[in-house]
């Protein structure tokens, strides 16, 4: 069966995403608009990374709370250390 949306034979919608039959998806984010991507300012990021960074509390879990990547934190990081550098210049 090829992958993507498919109708069940009860009428009910699933999703069959290759591998073996009767394996189900747990969860299906659907993202509305033209991209599916979410748009953060600066201001944004950088308070989600800061978030991050409270003692006791894990990069993954942040991200899921925000609905990103914990790369996506570290990429800004990233960013803000290159800030710093260039402020500090």
């Amino acid at each position: 069966m090829t992958e993507g949306l498919v109708l069940e034979v009860d009428g009910k919608m699933g999703v069959q995403l290759g591998g073996s039959m009767g394996v189900g998806v747990s969860r299906l984010e659907v993202i509305e608009g033209p991209s599916g991507r979410r748009r953060r300012t600066k201001a944004e990021r950088a308070r989600i990374a800061a978030e991050s960074m409270m003692p006791g509390v894990t990069v993954t879990a942040v991200a899921r709370k925000h609905g990103t990547t914990r790369w996506q934190i570290y990429e800004s990081y990233a960013q803000k250390l290159v800030t710093l550098d260039q402020a500090a210049a």
